[in-house]
């Protein structure tokens, strides 16, 4: 079983390890999951890469920090956070790994910390589109209020995402995701939470995109592809900005994507191997 660890700068995450190689990667695991998810990797990885699977923020073996929904995480303190993580190992270089969720912390970071930065993996990756309804109401103080009162009363939101997969405007794997995503008070907290705790990590993929051009940095995407809520036509808001930086890569499968699969198809990507 793998051992947790804990890093403290300003905050504390847990974090475990996998594999022993020389490229270190910082993994960054999807909504409601935990860095234990990346175990699943080693196997294809571990004699290459040492991945240091984090617990977000909420999630996990990492504290929750409640006060954040007022004063949420801003990028540079992310950066911050990181950069203090990599000088405690010793290394100048680092790669990324965001899946889902944790492909907006990549992005992020890809946009603030470029110079300490060598390689970013990101499979079904957020952060590629703007939600307008998701900025109006965390960016609100009415938006923010409505975010609670969901955690105790969800049947008004439930409806509106029913009636929206019965007049076929929401497909039946986004309605079983948000419902699924959502389906108990502990759930309902930890979106809460998570959403409103990370407003401000809004990548600018422009920006994100201009950062990797001058440091030189390959961004390696994977999509499922029957994948509903992250869809493989998204990746093209990034590449757009830098083509011939961005590499696509499609996996047969849906949205959940540490597989072993993914970890053959990162390999075959890394200097070397």
């Amino acid at each position: 079983m793998t051992n947790v660890h804990y890093f403290t700068h300003g905050v504390t995450l847990a974090y475990r390890t996998y594999g022993s190689g020389p490229l270190v990667i910082l993994a960054f695991h999807g909504f409601g999951r935990t860095g234990a998810d990346f175990a699943v990797l080693e196997k294809e990885l571990g004699d290459h890469c040492t991945l240091y699977a984090f617990d977000l923020h909420f999630h996990g073996k990492s504290p929750g920090y409640p006060e954040r929904a007022e004063t949420p995480f801003t990028p540079q303190e992310l950066a911050t956070y990181f950069t203090a993580f990599a000088d405690q190992l010793g290394v100048e270089q680092v790669a990324l790994l965001g899946y889902s969720l944790g492909g907006r912390i990549a992005l992020s970071l890809l946009g603030t910390m470029p110079q300490r930065l060598v390689r970013v993996f990101l499979a079904a990756p957020d952060g590629l589109i703007t939600r307008p309804w998701y900025r109006g109401l965390a960016t609100s103080r009415i938006g923010r209020g409505l975010y609670k009162r969901f955690v105790e009363r969800p049947v008004y939101v439930h409806a509106v995402i029913h009636g929206l997969r019965a007049v076929r405007l929401m497909s039946e794997k986004m309605h079983r995701f948000l419902i699924g995503q959502t389906d108990s008070k502990a759930k309902r907290i930890l979106v809460r939470d998570v959403w409103l705790s990370y407003r401000l990590i809004e990548p600018d993929l422009k920006h994100v995109a201009e950062q990797a051009a001058t440091h030189h940095i390959p961004i390696h995407l994977f999509f499922g592809e029957r994948d509903s809520v992250i869809k493989p036509e998204f990746g093209a808001h990034l590449r757009q900005h830098a083509p011939e930086l961005v590499t696509e890569q499609q996996l047969p499968f849906g949205h959940v994507l540490l597989t072993p699969e993914l970890g053959d198809a990162i390999s075959t990507l890394l200097p070397g191997v």
